[in-house]
């Protein structure tokens, strides 16, 4: 065996990490302090050529916006250039309080921000709350074909209505490391390895060759993340009935099969351990979407020019992460105007795309901005000169690349799953790993059946 059996004491600390990963990965760089009020005065913003027909005069007043750091102040930066008399009064909370403060505020009808972030964790307890404008209807309007296909799901209603607006394209796909896919498969180029592993099955087939100090994933955590995006034709829950099988029980397998054949380290996903990983040149993939390309491995392994390289995954790519924006319906209707003309600009125009793609290098959700030259100049020589930014590009819009209907029990299942598949790494069989993720969730749940 390549590894030694995990302590419990290593356990306690997989779970400590998780729950913190939940709060903080998909907010961006520069958390701020807690509770800072902020504003988006035009003097903060860089120098960008704008048009007297491009500056809007008519809306003018101040929204509030709840945030969890500084990635809309940052992204937004250009807004009051367009906007001169609009302000955004930036409220920060911090994201391990943001949560439960817009749960409270909602259930007890306190005065909510007229914009409130719905991070990706539990987005889905929000949205069920019926307590946000449907964004497709008047006088917003929203017209959802200009959104990437894969991001529909990701704001949508049980209803279909779109209720809230995802700034970042969270797509992921694998990031590998050069010198290793040259050692086991004879070539670093994207194409040639990408039709050398159409399916993750031929992954694993493959698991058994690789030498003993090399692994194809740090651990059970990244290889779970590589591989769920594969199952998301189907909700988890359906008419108040676990559906959890077409989509946990084959990753399951495949984990198993990954233990068994020693693919896999025992990296704790967030631990220190993990964070060194990057830098020792024995893992091969790593689940990577956008965030995690910049804010992750660069932050991990900074010296490395060339290591890496991004290619599609087997079946297509996932979508990892990201924060929307939603207006709430007991604002009054001033206000959600003035509300959605930011969030229009920031999420679905040209301009608001280019400053956020300027200050967090992270492309959008707008289908329009992708025949721009906003995302030129990206070959990236930490990624041996590839253009990883088209390349996530391309695979969001990829036919292959879908996400799953959510539901209001997907953060509850996923916290029962974070400690279950802790046991696979210890050897328990996939069978017996789904039994117990579905007793565990229906223990949380006793109102759904099995």
């Amino acid at each position: 065996m390549k590894k030694t059996k995990a302590s419990l004491a290593l356990l306690i600390a997989a779970l400590l990490c998780v729950s913190m990963f939940s709060a903080c990965v998909q907010s961006g760089p520069g958390a701020s302090s807690p509770d800072a009020q902020q504003n988006n005065p035009a003097s903060d913003a860089p120098s960008v050529d704008v048009s007297d027909d491009q500056v809007n005069t008519e809306h003018s007043g101040t929204i509030t916006h709840w945030v969890w750091g500084e990635y809309e102040m940052d992204g937004a930066r250009d807004f009051n250039l367009f906007y001169p008399n609009l302000n955004v009064n930036y409220v920060a909370i911090p994201q391990d309080e943001y949560t439960q403060r817009l749960q409270t505020t909602v259930a007890s009808g306190l005065e909510l921000p007229d914009v409130v972030n719905l991070e990706m964790t539990p987005r889905a307890q929000f949205i069920a709350m019926d307590a946000w404008e449907n964004l497709e209807a008047a006088p917003f309007n929203l017209d959802r074909s200009l959104l990437v296909p894969m991001s529909i799901p990701l704001v949508s209603n049980d209803r279909g209505e779109i209720v809230s607006v995802q700034i970042d394209n969270c797509v992921g796909g694998y990031a590998f490391n050069r010198e290793l896919a040259i050692k086991y498969f004879g070539t670093d180029d994207i194409a040639e390895l990408e039709a050398k592993f159409p399916t993750f099955e031929s992954i694993i087939d493959i698991a058994g060759t690789i030498d003993s100090d090399d692994y194809l994933f740090a651990g059970v955590d990244d290889a779970f993340m590589a591989l769920f995006g594969l199952y998301t034709t189907e909700p988890l829950v359906v008419d108040g009935k676990l559906n959890l099988e077409y989509a946990y029980l084959p990753t399951y397998e495949y984990l198993e099969k990954l233990v068994a054949a020693d693919a896999v380290n025992m990296y704790l996903q967030w631990s220190p351990a993990w964070n060194t990983a990057f830098a020792e040149n024995n893992i091969l993939f790593w689940p990577g979407p956008s965030w995690f390309l910049t804010f992750v491995m660069k932050a991990n392994d900074s010296d490395s020019v060339g290591k890496y390289g991004v290619m599609n995954p087997p079946g297509g790519g996932f979508s990892w992460g990201g924060t929307s924006y939603s207006i709430p319906k007991a604002r009054p209707d001033e206000q959600k105007l003035l509300a959605w003309e930011y969030i229009r600009w920031f999420t679905m125009s040209i301009e608001g795309n280019r400053s956020f793609v300027r200050e967090q290098a992270t492309p959008t959700l707008f289908l329009p901005s992708f025949d721009t030259d906003m995302y030129d100049g990206n070959e990236d020589p930490y990624f041996g000169g590839q253009d990883v930014v088209r390349k996530l590009i391309e695979i969001s819009q990829d036919p292959k690349t879908n996400v799953r209907p959510m539901t209001a029990y997907d953060q509850g299942i996923q916290d029962a799953n974070d400690i279950v598949r802790r046991h696979i790494e210890q050897g328990m069989g996939a069978q017996e790993a789904y039994d117990r993720l579905v007793a565990e969730v229906l223990l949380t749940f006793p109102e759904l059946s099995a």
